[in-house]
């Protein structure tokens, strides 16, 4: 185990653990009534949601719906000639309104007078925080009061084969640059139906597999019924109610999902 730096530590009013939206908010709020404040991150200026969340994925949703008007164009009475999704060109135009977003974020820093590190941050004392750069160097910080703000990441459960299969996270699926021909998605909640929405309206053939009876399974009945309905119209397929028993292969390449019913053994591919 590393001994604590021996640097003399930096005084701030307030140091930030973490970049997401309470402890940016934080940070340009404080800084901003004269407080000298210093913010940690270690990849997403911003946090999750401007860069692998929720408007991300809410521009590859839009894209989405408008292939999908494209596709049923002539029930509006328009003639289309042939469509095309163009993946590498719809990532394209997220990773732009991510970059805008970034900026953004970087103006408010500047503006607030709040100090943004790059950096990933550990506790070498009390209220005292090392941070060391994407250089390799290293600060010592330490602040009146500290704010770990550091968030969540996606989890691979222990489904036996799952990680060695390689499986895309939300992180992952909005970096894709082709449209999947066949897409196995693990979870109906929130995230995994909008993905299966999305990717079903490129093109994908969509399997949703939940152990839970039926999707968005703590809502209320006739929601999660009417939005089952409404995916299942537009072709996605559902397996619910079915426990994983085990994952072979390689996502990308060939994945089988053993799943658990009350008539036996099943395989999804």
């Amino acid at each position: 185990m590393s001994s604590p730096s021996s640097q003399q530590p930096e005084t701030y009013d307030l140091v930030i653990i973490g970049s997401g939206a309470g402890a940016k908010l934080s940070a340009w709020t404080f800084a901003s009534r004269g407080q000298r404040v210093a913010v940690i991150e270690r990849k997403y200026v911003g946090g999750a949601c401007p860069n692998i969340a929720c408007l991300p994925s809410k521009n590859i949703i839009h894209t989405a719906q408008v292939v999908e008007y494209a596709r049923r164009a002539e029930e509006f009475g328009i003639r289309m000639s042939e469509m095309e999704v163009d993946m590498p060109a719809v990532r394209e135009r997220k990773r732009r309104m991510v970059a805008g977003l970034v900026e953004t974020h970087l103006d408010l820093y500047r503006h607030s007078g709040a100090e943004l590190i790059m950096g990933t941050a550990r506790f070498i004392g009390p209220k005292t925080v090392e941070a060391t750069l994407q250089d390799g160097s290293k600060r010592v910080l330490t602040g009146k009061n500290v704010i770990i703000g550091t968030g969540t990441h996606a989890a691979v459960d222990q489904t036996p084969g799952l990680a060695e299969a390689q499986p895309l996270t939300h992180v992952e699926a909005l970096e894709l640059d082709h449209v999947p021909e066949r897409l196995i998605v693990l979870g109906g909640g929130y995230v995994g139906l909008e993905f299966a929405q999305a990717m079903r309206r490129f093109g994908s053939k969509v399997t949703v597999i939940d152990h839970n009876s039926r999707v968005l399974h703590r809502e209320d009945e006739d929601v999660t019924e009417a939005l089952y309905s409404i995916l299942r119209d537009e072709g996605i397929e559902f397996a619910l109610g079915t426990p994983i028993q085990k994952v072979t292969g390689v996502s990308g390449q060939r994945v089988k999902i053993f799943l658990h019913r009350p008539d036996g053994e099943a395989v999804r591919s």
